[in-house]
């Protein structure tokens, strides 16, 4: 999920005539480490309480929207990353 999120995002950028930089990353890498902490951490708090695979679920869920023919930049802002799974 977390690279298909990077392709769009980075896709929208461009289209936006932003950076990474702009974004709040110092390049798609940061991202992806970002990407990678939310699923980790959800992953351990969903283990903590006793009730795993929330987050995998959202992630595929995220994926599928990422990767469809007809994604679009909404389909990635409209995305709550603060919202736990």
């Amino acid at each position: 999920m977390c690279t298909d999120a990077a392709d769009l995002y980075g896709g929208c950028l461009i289209a936006w005539g932003a950076s990474w930089e702009a974004a709040g990353y110092v390049e798609e890498a940061d991202f992806l480490d970002a990407c990678a902490t939310w699923a980790w951490e959800g992953r351990q708090l969903e283990t903590e309480a006793g009730e795993p695979g929330a987050t995998d679920a959202v992630c595929r869920s995220r994926d599928e929207a990422f990767t469809a023919e007809d994604a679009t930049c909404e389909d990635f802002t409209a995305v709550d990353w603060s919202a736990a799974p």
